[in-house]
């Protein structure tokens, strides 16, 4: 969330009282007040409009963006700027900056209850076409994916899926689903879920690895399959 949408939108709570510390997030959704893109987030106001009609919106610049749909104030939107007129705009879908501008603009949150329900409650029709599992006991990143493979597009996909385990890894939680077991799916065949079952470090020293640090490592290591698609 952008800095200047906090008060508004979010409670104060005692769980939050050192989040001002942290430091904000430099990408497209959290923008300065001198940029100038194509898509901001904002969040409406009360207040009236020039013409009388449609909504204010607070994009964390000098002024609000007018919109003309009415929305309920304290409402989290995502605005297409008039590439003519800076001061007005219109709501898109929150996936707009994405798709249609190619700008990186965060992530949303899926929960699910068990490992099966990551395969079974893929919003994408169809689910994943390319799924990935790690594991120090699959195979290095440059064996499953080496160069040549990449090249003749053996790597291409739609939806891709890549699986973290907890500590004591994506084996265990394969273990304690029963649904999995009742596919015969137990610890030793896990890695029969995924399309790929991959080490992201060989050779790791420390017994486990963290997952807030597996993930930044197996991102690093695995953007060589989908770089220049």
């Amino acid at each position: 969330m952008p800095p200047f949408m906090r008060k508004t939108l979010l409670p104060i709570h005692p769980n939050l009282k050192q989040a001002g510390l942290m430091p904000s997030l430099d990408i497209p959704s959290h923008p300065h007040p001198s940029d100038r893109l194509p898509y901001c987030e904002g969040v409406t106001l009360s207040g009236t409009t020039k013409s009388g009609s449609g909504t204010l919106v607070d994009v964390g610049r000098k002024n609000p963006v007018t919109i003309s749909h009415d929305v309920p104030p304290k409402t989290r939107i995502t605005v297409k700027i008039d590439s003519n007129d800076p001061s007005l705009g219109e709501p898109v879908d929150p996936a707009a900056p994405r798709t249609e501008g190619g700008y990186y603009w965060g992530y949303s949150v899926r929960r699910c209850t068990s490992l099966a329900a990551i395969f079974e409650e893929s919003p994408f029709e169809g689910g994943y076409d390319f799924s990935i599992g790690t594991s120090e006991r699959g195979v290095p990143i440059a064996e499953a994916f080496p160069e040549r493979k990449v090249k003749r597009g053996e790597t291409n996909f739609k939806h891709l899926l890549i699986v973290f385990g907890g500590p004591r890894g994506l084996e265990n939680a394969a273990e304690h689903d029963p649904e999995l077991n009742g596919m015969g799916i137990v610890k030793g065949r896990t890695k029969e879920l995924f399309d790929h079952w991959i080490n992201i470090l060989p050779g790791q020293g420390s017994r486990t690895i963290r997952t807030d640090e597996a993930l930044f490592i197996g991102l690093a290591g695995l953007r060589r399959i989908w770089d220049g698609r």
